[in-house]
């Protein structure tokens, strides 16, 4: 027997969706702070002198690299580089070697050779498990040349790799390295990754000449309190929601900053979160209370550990407490894709 639906919960159903849809538009808003400004003017430069070097005959090439941790914005920061190149490049019709950057999340524990398969399927290229390394690589570098492939972006590199050994991050290192040299093909080479990921960048000197690792620094008041205000008036105006006043509050400031453990990404995070909350209250006016909504359903914690409510919110370890959320979000991910 079909359930009796009422006006009011086909209203309540129909809120729920346009509340859904708000916060997903406000998870597209995306701020151009000093570090996406360098990272984008050291992507565009490497691959200006790609199309430099091989109009002359030259085949080694340079690369780019973001270390941050997670929730600092690293894969958003990239990708909205990759998007604006893109525009650009094809816009101006200028380039001869291709205008892609091939974007790959770099499996989690990967080999040389998973990682290669990885590439090929973003390329969308059958493979056959039975193919060896030398193959894949050969198969990859013909591919970037058939579709144009300018770059490739790595993410999540400090997940690649079964075993952290010197030998393993070596022949890892070696193989990429390679792309950024081959005499018919040669890509630029852009990695992302947390610190974890910066030892294996570090590994081979060469190698990080060559990319010039661009690191985040935890984002702090003096510094970045005015981006931060900045970006919450035009999310708060994009939701159709009103400042009760907390953006003028230094302490509201800090507070969300100490809340995100310094990582900007995170705090842009929470603060939708907390708009999302506002908006299922059907409430048109913003306070603190859903920014300690939206911190203690994302942590799990109590009032005392919640930096948006305890009188002593400085002394509160929301690093540690942030690290076992990504630990958690990140076993949830392997289970997804694991099914």
């Amino acid at each position: 027997m079909a359930a009796e639906v009422s006006q009011a919960d086909l209203e309540a159903y129909d809120r729920g969706n346009q509340i859904a849809d708000q916060v997903v538009a406000l998870e597209a808003h995306f701020e151009q702070t000093e570090i996406y400004e360098e990272f984008r003017n050291r992507v565009f430069g490497v691959l200006a002198a790609r199309e430099a070097r091989l109009r002359a005959g030259k085949s080694e090439l340079k690369g780019a690299a973001l270390i941050g941790p997670a929730g600092a914005g690293k894969s958003r920061i990239a990708e909205e580089v990759i998007a604006e190149y893109h525009a650009l490049s094809e816009a101006a019709g200028d380039r001869q070697y291709g205008t892609r950057i091939l974007s790959v999340i770099v499996p989690g524990r990967a080999t040389v050779k998973e990682t290669l398969k990885e590439i090929l399927r973003a390329l969308g290229y059958p493979i056959k498990s039975s193919r060896d390394e030398d193959y894949l690589g050969r198969l990859v570098a013909e591919q970037f040349k058939a579709c144009g492939i300018a770059a490739l972006h790595l993410d999540e590199v400090q997940d690649s790799g079964r075993y952290k050994t010197n030998d393993s991050m070596e022949v890892f290192l070696k193989r990429f390295r390679n792309m950024m040299q081959d005499r018919v093909w040669p890509v630029c080479l852009i990695m992302t990754a947390t610190p974890e990921g910066r030892h294996m960048i570090n590994h081979d000197a060469t190698f990080t000449r060559r990319l010039r690792p661009i690191e985040i620094k935890p984002v702090t008041f003096a510094k970045d309190g005015s981006a931060i205000r900045s970006a919450l008036v035009q999310l708060f105006r994009k939701a159709g929601v009103k400042d009760s006043g907390i953006l003028s509050i230094d302490e509201f400031i800090k507070i969300l900053l100490h809340a995100s453990a310094g990582r900007f990404g995170v705090a842009m995070e929470m603060s939708i979160e907390a708009i999302g909350e506002c908006l299922s209250d059907e409430n048109d006016e913003i306070d603190m209370a859903y920014f300690a909504d939206a911190y203690a359903l994302r942590m799990g914690c109590d009032d005392e550990m919640n930096p948006f409510v305890s009188e002593h919110w400085r002394t509160i370890d929301t690093l540690s407490a942030l690290q076992r959320y990504e630990e958690d979000r990140q076993k949830r991910r392997r289970k997804t894709k694991s099914r």
